[in-house]
């Protein structure tokens, strides 16, 4: 077995990139099918893989426990059918009619982990996903999971579906998975503080299973939201069906070392004649030699305007003008993560409570980047750890302060060995595959700088990212 390096360990990413993958790789060709997970993750730590951390094996074993009961569980048998009562679907969402699922199937209790970054969470519940025997079963990122469900319901609109949405989405979440494990859940908007109550209440009736990790525990999800009393019985709703386990005693932090920050001049700080001509560097070697044109990305209905690209290499560039003073949301940074391996971005600015907004999108844009394992390049005028400079005593900004504090982990992490690692063996995979149908030249786009509707957003916006 290849042992990896202690930098790879300090580095592992959370997100499934490196150590999880392999850990089930060797379950199934040196372990047996009765092993425990408790037993995986000892085998690993005794052979120096991981480090042996006595909080997260107490996650472990609550994963061990659930594992045991949905092996004997199986899944939901029958699904309830979607309520077709007189009330309107905001009525519903809202909260304001309350009528109980006719059917609630007896389903064994979730798991809900949370701690600060690099405790390892995300890594356990990988660990669990992996190895657990559910066919049904999805692994998804929270952000990504409300982004959709947005979507389906802005469809069923489109299409004159009046009645509750809720119910028909619940059973058509049900026909694909009833095991669902999130990663990093939060709750940051009033929309989907709305909707989580009567989604999560239909599909716990429905026989669901949910497993999740998030930086915070379920009495401070949405804390100083707008209309959090409409979220609070979702919270009690967490405690009676999840068990809750915290991992903020842990003693391992798995997030990337900070030395690493510089590696392959990912992250370049500051702004100087010296550290620009470095980054501009980076960006002609990963063009290959290929004219860099003005396009546009497209997927579902959206055109999102790049103005630095090389296609055929993978590889685009912005300022963070072009990325966060545009009111562009996941969806679009979404759709250039998909279309692109490589993705440089110059002359990010200090953020402050002047530049709030801004520093909202470049959450989400990291968050989105991360996800989809592009590799990023920064040329930006502070150190990750320094470019978000606020007073945290501030209440109001209470969200944004622990946002960012995962913004720079992952940025962190962006530019250690493990994710670097990762991110080739993407970009070779994505190197083989026809990305055509993605682009539009600027001669092409007849609309591209109308009003697209974006449940992301509650001001109309305008999908152009460039100058």
């Amino acid at each position: 077995m290849q042992r990896l390096t202690l930098r790879q360990v300090a580095s592992i990413r959370q997100n499934r990139f490196l150590l999880p993958t392999r850990i089930a790789r060797l379950q199934s060709t040196q372990s047996s099918s009765s092993q425990t997970l408790h037993g995986i993750y000892k085998q690993h730590a005794d052979r120096g893989d991981l480090i042996y951390d006595p909080v997260q094996v107490r996650a472990v074993h609550h994963l061990d426990a659930l594992y045991d009961d949905l092996v004997s569980y199986g899944g939901p048998k029958t699904t309830p059918s979607s309520s077709n009562s007189g009330s309107s679907w905001w009525q519903k969402l809202t909260g304001k009619d309350d009528a109980v699922e006719s059917e609630t199937v007896d389903a064994p209790k979730g798991l809900y982990l949370y701690g600060g970054v690099g405790c390892g969470k995300t890594f356990v519940m990988d660990m669990f996903f992996d190895n657990v025997p559910v066919e049904k079963k999805q692994r998804v990122h929270f952000h990504k999971f409300m982004l959709d469900i947005h979507k389906q319901m802005h469809e069923l609109r489109r299409q004159g579906f009046h009645q509750d949405p809720i119910p028909r989405i619940a059973d058509e979440l049900l026909e694909n998975s009833w095991l669902l494990c999130f990663d990093e859940f939060q709750v940051t908007d009033v929309a989907d503080a709305l909707i989580l109550r009567r989604l999560f209440s239909a599909l716990l009736a429905r026989g669901f299973v949910m497993v999740a990790t998030s930086n915070r525990p379920p009495s401070d999800l949405y804390k100083n939201g707008l209309q959090r009393e409409l979220f609070v019985p979702f919270i009690d709703l967490l405690g009676e069906r999840c068990n809750v386990v915290s991992l903020e005693d842990s003693t391992t932090d798995y997030r990337v070392v900070k030395s690493a920050v510089h590696a392959d001049h990912v992250y370049e700080f500051p702004v100087t004649p010296d550290t620009r001509a470095v980054f501009d560097y980076e960006f002609i070697t990963y063009c290959s030699g290929e004219q860099t044109v003005e396009t546009y990305v497209t997927t579902q209905g959206r055109l999102v305007h790049v103005p630095e690209a090389a296609v055929k290499a993978g590889a685009c560039q912005f300022s963070f003008s072009d990325l966060c003073d545009k009111p562009l949301g996941a969806a679009d940074y979404i759709a250039i993560a998909e279309a692109f391996s490589v993705v440089f971005v110059r002359d990010i600015p200090i953020l402050n409570t002047e530049r709030i907004n801004q520093m909202r999108r470049f959450i989400t844009f990291v968050d989105c980047m991360y996800d989809k394992g592009v590799r990023l390049h920064c040329l930006a005028a502070e150190s990750p750890e320094r470019l978000y400079q606020v007073d945290t005593s501030m209440k109001s900004h209470v969200d944004e302060v622990f946002a960012f504090d995962r913004t720079v982990s992952r940025l962190l992490e962006m530019g250690s060995e493990a994710y670097l690692l990762a991110h080739s063996e993407r970009r070779e995979e994505l190197s083989g595959q026809s990305r055509e149908h993605l682009f539009l030249t600027p001669g092409t786009v007849g609309a591209a700088n109308e009003p697209v509707e974006d449940e992301d957003e509650e001001e109309p916006r305008v999908v152009n990212g460039g100058k």
